[in-house]
């Protein structure tokens, strides 16, 4: 009797025990992944593997680890760099509350729930500084296997799985394999690194990296090749594309690395010896439109991205365009730190009912950007949990291509850097580009509507400006501003438009004060040629 009540007892305190302290499951590293040489990281006394991520040179970097957890967790991490002591800990976003606890060379912390990090050691939290993410997933739901009915291993095909051979033929046999099958499948590649050029998808496919896979994209142009496309229509180039395609997407828990910079990157490829590699003033140009991008979405429906990180897209990384019902959850997209055009999210064309959740973007160029002109319409637009860690802007807009846009909702959203420009940059007419010698931008966008546009629960810290909206003659209306907390600027922000209905302030506080009235966002540097409202 008294052995059966301690059991129980023991069966108690285990389960306590483990719900106080939380699970914790590191992702493995690729074969042949560089370990970083600044950090090392244990969570709950369980190594976690750093990788080494040089940004544009081996002074610079933003190396990264990741792990999913459930409960509270306890993170350490050793600072290595110089064999100094940690003295600043600076964790992003502001908002998370995260406070650690430093000793010597070593921090730690807790984490009460998935987090994706940005860490500065000894260093300004600005977007120049080195540092590390850290991403914390949530464990896996309803992860395929081996073995599970329409899951098909890519070893099956006999493909090379150390990354020597290109082997983008076998994998487009495979992906149109699985979705001949009756109701489609997953093609499944496990831990391995696996060489490819562009990646065709076809409906009702899943292509699952495994934790411990990387697919990795080839570093010659020549083996990015564009699906046929109708007369008129620009070739899409892209490592993976997805054309006219239903109920499709990526997932795992694995990396999919593109090498885009600098090999494929246009600053880098050979002059074509026609002189029109660069302008009178010594600026890259792209006039053979070589730029690869990331993951193309065109003329989708139901098409899904999942758990992966991707790294290094050589130009924009996700664009979706003429597409419906696109969604990406506990993505984590590391580009380079001195590459332009890596935008994270390009929305175009005649798109609708996209979600971008529980995710994260470093990019140098901008993290979401619209254009399209005034034929195409983007509408339900929800960005939810999202840690935005970029140089130039967070959501874009303008540019002499701004489309329609109705219903967007930026929701738990923080803005850990935007340092070049501002976290909301809309930009309908040239008048910010004058005097800035950025002819791209000398364009107005006419003849467009910007409609509902809601920021709820979000953060705005010190690296960069905060909101610039130039609506020029376009109705800008329903704007809110609510539940969202300011820090300091580095640079003013400015309202204007001729058409621009009020902008609604709704429990805004601003330098740590709730902001009531005008005189209050003139002193936080907002230039103000529209109507403003409060409601505390």
């Amino acid at each position: 009797m008294i052995s059966r009540w301690l059991r129980g007892l023991f069966a108690c305190v285990t389960l306590l025990s483990t719900a106080a302290f939380g699970s914790v499951v590191p992702t493995p590293a690729y074969p042949g992944a560089a370990a970083s040489l600044a950090y090392k990281v244990m969570v709950n006394g369980q190594p976690v593997f750093v990788h080494r991520f040089p940004t544009f040179n081996q002074f610079q970097w933003m190396d990264y680890g990741s792990f999913a957890m459930t409960g509270v967790v306890h993170v350490t991490i050793t600072s290595v760099v110089n064999d100094r002591n940690v003295i600043t800990c600076s964790i992003r976003p502001l908002a998370y509350g995260i406070h650690p606890q430093i000793s010597g060379n070593t921090v730690s912390f807790d984490l009460d729930q998935p987090r994706y990090l940005v860490l500065f050691f000894n260093e300004e939290p600005t977007f120049q500084s080195p540092g590390l993410l850290l991403f914390a997933d949530p464990l896996e739901k309803r992860a395929p296997k081996l073995g599970d009915p329409n899951v098909v291993n890519i070893l099956d095909y006999k493909v090379d799985s150390t990354g020597k051979t290109l082997e983008t033929a076998k994998i487009n046999q495979a992906i149109s394999d699985v979705s001949a099958l009756s109701g489609g499948g997953v093609l499944f590649f496990p831990p391995g690194v696996y060489l490819t050029g562009t990646l065709l998808m076809k409906s009702n496919v899943t292509l699952y990296v495994d934790a411990g896979a990387l697919l990795q994209g080839s570093r010659k142009s020549a083996d990015y090749t564009s699906p046929p496309m109708q007369a008129g229509e620009r070739p899409l180039l892209a490592l993976v594309v997805f054309n006219n395609v239903e109920n499709a997407g990526l997932a795992g828990r694995g990396a999919i690395d593109m090498q885009g910079y600098p090999w494929l990157w246009h600053d880098f490829q050979p002059d074509t010896g026609d002189g029109q590699a660069r302008s009178e003033e010594g600026l890259v140009n792209d006039p053979h439109r070589t730029g690869i991008k990331g993951y193309i979405v065109n003329k989708c429906r139901n098409i899904n991205f999942e758990g992966l990180l991707l790294l290094r897209s050589a130009y924009w990384t996700v664009t979706v365009s003429d597409s419906e019902n696109f969604s990406a959850k506990n993505i984590k997209i590391v580009n380079r730190k001195q590459q332009y055009h890596d935008d994270a999210f390009d929305l175009t064309g005649n798109s609708r009912h996209i979600l971008v959740q529980d995710s994260f973007a470093m990019t140098m160029d901008d993290t979401f950007a619209f254009y399209g002109g005034p034929r195409a319409t983007v509408e339900d637009v929800v960005v939810k949990g999202f840690v935005n860690y970029g140089y130039t802007s967070a959501l874009a807009i303008g540019y002499g291509g701004a489309p329609n846009i109705r219903h967007l909702r930026f929701d738990d959203v923080h803005f850990v850097s935007n340092q070049n420009k501002f976290a909301i940059w809309i930009q309908l007419t040239p008048a910010y580009f004058v005097g800035k010698g950025y002819t791209a931008g000398a364009r107005s966008s006419d003849d467009i509507f910007l409609d509902d546009f809601k920021f709820v629960n979000s953060t705005f810290e010190n690296g960069g400006g905060h909101v610039y909206i130039d609506g020029g003659k376009a109705p800008l209306t329903n704007f809110i501003f609510e539940n969202c907390t300011f820090g300091k600027p580095t640079r003013p922000g400015e309202l204007m438009g001729t058409n621009v209905a009020p902008i609604l302030f709704k429990n805004v506080m601003m330098n740590q004060e709730v902001v009531r009235n005008v005189d209050q966002l003139e002193r936080d540097g907002y230039e103000l040629h529209v109507t403003v409202q409060f409601e505390p």
